[in-house]
């Protein structure tokens, strides 16, 4: 077996990107424990370190990391690999440490802060079979939605870039599924970049005519089959499908053959201090007639109730009123806020600069994962809303518009311009921009605008400066958290709501005027 996967690789090295992932992947599940390893010393420095200050799930978690860093392209193992040697190797030389293969605290460490994006990204969940039970990894994020599927589960992308179905055949053998779709990809012109059936289960890679990339993995289960078909299309984004490939089949093979895997980390990274209010009273029911904005009522008005997340501790009712800020995407009453501003409430309303009582929302859609929330305001139709526009520059001018403090601050709104000061977030997290203009609590889900008035980012997050100063001595200042404008516009689509592209054309607005644009876009959110 392994002169064959040797050959196979060596007349892979010049094919189909997808083929080199394949002939890896399968190696690492072909490979028998009793290959031989070339023990240098540093191997064995680095085996010594992983069997003896590395617990069994913290060897596995190890190579989880190194799967979603890109580095490690075979299956977690027990034991150190030589695959997990070079791959670990490669990291640490890649990110200025000490490339000896040696799992110390300093490369696990950098190996979390690199891992966090993508497994944030992809927000793994433990999902069961409807009928055969058998929990594995299914990612929940990219904004893939549930799609029928009569053979059990299925979850898509709406940009078509990834989709998973989790499938259970009944009353038939492996041999047979297994001939019948390798010839079904064959007859319609599929590059099949690798095929083995063995012990009861088997793998197929293979392309489509049109570039599309699928991993299938299937084993025997009772009379029927069970297992998984992963497509992707990085034509249309790469979202790691190949890392994602890699990842369920260690899952299910780990719920099959008994391969050592853990349940997925909590790796789908909350937003480091969520710059929200903490639970609040309403200010009194007197509303001055000659304010601009008069504040919420001390009453809610009627609203829709939304459905509750899964797990809801504490129970809405017992976290009084929180607030936060949103703004509008479109002119038929589309909102957009932070997923932590609604999390379990029951009502929500959305007060606007329109001089009338606070308007009933109803929750749309909501992605935890990227922190981002859809509302449905109907008797807001009409109302000002932004363009988007993607590609912020390091150093642009910026403006932040929203809600901060409402139980003291103006009710009438609060704006603030500074710098985006970073191309990422804590821990170089891709899906958010540093920013230095000013936010507080309150301001979460507040529209981050550029000099034209376009929507480049959600108000999502501030440093914690106490824990900060705490731990470090010093006190940071106007370090800030904003979601990026590519997520909001992922999070859109995938719910079918058109974006108006931003531009930069013509001249930038003056500060006055663009607070105003703001001012006219936002909205103050309260929920209970």
């Amino acid at each position: 077996m392994a002169d064959s996967l040797q050959r196979c690789t060596d007349e892979c090295r010049d094919c189909h990107p997808m083929r080199r992932f394949v002939f890896a992947l399968v190696a690492g599940l072909a490979a028998h424990p009793a290959t031989a390893q070339v023990r240098t010393p540093d191997f064995a420095r680095a085996d010594h370190i992983f069997n003896e200050e590395h617990s069994l799930r913290s060897r596995v978690l190890s190579q989880i990391l190194l799967i979603a860093t890109g580095h490690q392209t075979s299956v977690p193992t027990e034991s150190l690999g030589l695959r997990t040697f070079e791959a670990t190797k490669r990291f640490q030389q890649e990110n200025g440490l000490w490339p000896d293969g040696a799992l110390s605290r300093q490369t696990v460490d950098t190996l979390i802060k690199a891992a966090v994006p993508m497994l944030g990204l992809w927000n793994f969940k433990l999902i069961e079979h409807p009928w055969r039970g058998r929990p594995i990894w299914i990612p929940q994020g990219l904004a893939l939605r549930p799609a029928a599927n009569k053979n059990g589960l299925a979850f898509e992308d709406a940009l078509d870039r990834l989709s998973v179905k989790y499938n259970y055949f009944p009353s038939i053998g492996i041999d047979l599924v297994y001939s019948e779709t390798l010839e079904r990809k064959r007859r319609n012109r599929y590059a099949v970049n690798y095929s083995v059936i063995k012990d009861g289960w088997f793998v197929i890679s293979a392309t489509s005519p049109s570039g599309k990339d699928e991993y299938l993995r299937y084993h025997q289960d009772a009379d029927g089959v069970l297992g998984v078909s992963l497509f992707w299309d990085n034509a249309k984004g790469n979202v790691g499908g190949e890392r994602v490939a890699i990842l369920m089949s260690a899952s299910l093979g780990s719920v099959m053959n008994g391969r050592p895997m853990i349940e997925p980390p909590g790796a789908s990274q909350p937003p480091p201090q969520v710059a929200t209010t903490p639970p609040v009273r309403v200010p009194g029911p007197a509303q001055p007639v000659a304010r601009e904005s008069p504040p919420l009522p001390s009453a809610m008005p009627p609203a829709v109730a939304t459905p509750s997340p899964p797990s809801v501790p504490p129970k809405a009712e017992d976290k009084g009123i929180s607030t936060g800020s949103g703004f509008f995407v479109d002119a038929r009453g589309t909102f957009v806020t932070n997923a932590h501003v609604i999390k379990d409430c029951k009502l929500i309303a959305v007060k606007l600069n329109d001089n009338k009582a606070a308007h009933p929302a109803r929750l749309v859609a909501t992605d935890g994962s990227n922190d981002l929330a859809l509302l449905a305001i109907d008797d807001a139709k009409g109302a000002k809303f932004a363009s988007v526009r993607m590609g912020t520059r390091l150093g642009e001018s910026v403006a932040a518009f929203g809600y901060p403090h409402a139980d003291i601050l103006a009710s009438s709104g609060n704006f603030t311009l500074g710098n985006v000061t970073a191309l990422s977030g804590l821990g170089d997290d891709s899906r958010y921009y540093q920013i230095s203009t000013p936010v507080q609590q309150g301001n979460s889900g507040g529209p981050l605008l550029d000099g034209y008035g376009n929507i480049v980012g959600v108000v999502a997050a501030k440093l914690n400066v106490l824990k900060v100063a705490l731990a470090s001595g010093d006190f940071p200042q106007n370090i800030n958290f904003a979601i990026k404008s590519t997520m909001l516009a992922t999070f859109l689509e995938s719910n079918q709501i058109a974006i108006q592209p931003g531009t930069t054309a013509g001249t930038k607005l003056d500060p006055a005027d663009l607070a105003e644009a703001a001012k006219a876009m936002t909205g103050f959110v309260a929920c209970q």
